[in-house]
């Protein structure tokens, strides 16, 4: 026999997910608390006790998540007021079409190329995990391998392939990047 869950819970357990550590933390705060002013002879008033504890880390949680440095990675498509309004004028996408260009002609500049193109990549594939998932993947490994595709995950977790800079390996990457 299967067991069958109501749909409505499944979202409600996903959602929460990335909030494992904090409700484990809040409630073994409130454990604590509520045992020790019993220890100490005070009768503890359990739900309003949960209900301070829950307010003051609702607070404290929403100054961290939205008033902490999120380091998003943006590449403006124009330079603005430098730039003459034209998509593909960023000088940082001129400037790596030609780092590129050049990486297939000659070899020298092609290890910092990879490492560049893997640092850009690796931040990329960071920020679509935090935003589709909430997932900082130093802070829940685990986690996000479970819902990372695998060949981005590896990607990820181990050095850049030497052939990075080629075409067809860079779309691949890319692509696989836009799919998730």
């Amino acid at each position: 026999m299967t067991e069958s869950r109501p749909s409505g819970i499944r979202p409600v357990l996903s959602a929460l997910r990335p909030w494992r550590r904090r409700l484990l933390g809040i409630t073994a705060a409130w454990g604590l608390v509520a045992l020790f002013t019993a220890l100490i002879g005070l009768r503890p008033d359990v739900p309003r006790l949960a209900v301070a504890l829950v307010a003051s880390a609702a607070v404290v949680w929403y100054a961290v998540d939205h008033f902490a440095s999120q380091q998003l990675v943006v590449w403006p498509l124009t330079d603005s007021e430098l730039g003459s309004g034209n998509p593909g004028s960023d000088y940082q996408v001129t400037n790596l079409a030609a780092r590129l260009e050049g990486a297939a002609a000659r070899p020298e500049g092609r290890p910092e190329l990879v490492h560049h193109l893997h640092t850009r990549l690796s931040e990329i594939i960071r920020e679509r995990l935090h935003a589709k998932h909430g997932i900082v993947v130093e802070e829940e490994p685990r986690w996000a391998e479970g819902v990372m595709p695998p060949d981005l995950w590896e990607f990820l977790v181990t050095l850049p392939p030497p052939d990075l800079y080629r075409p067809d390996r860079l779309d691949q990457i890319l692509r696989r990047i836009e799919q998730w």
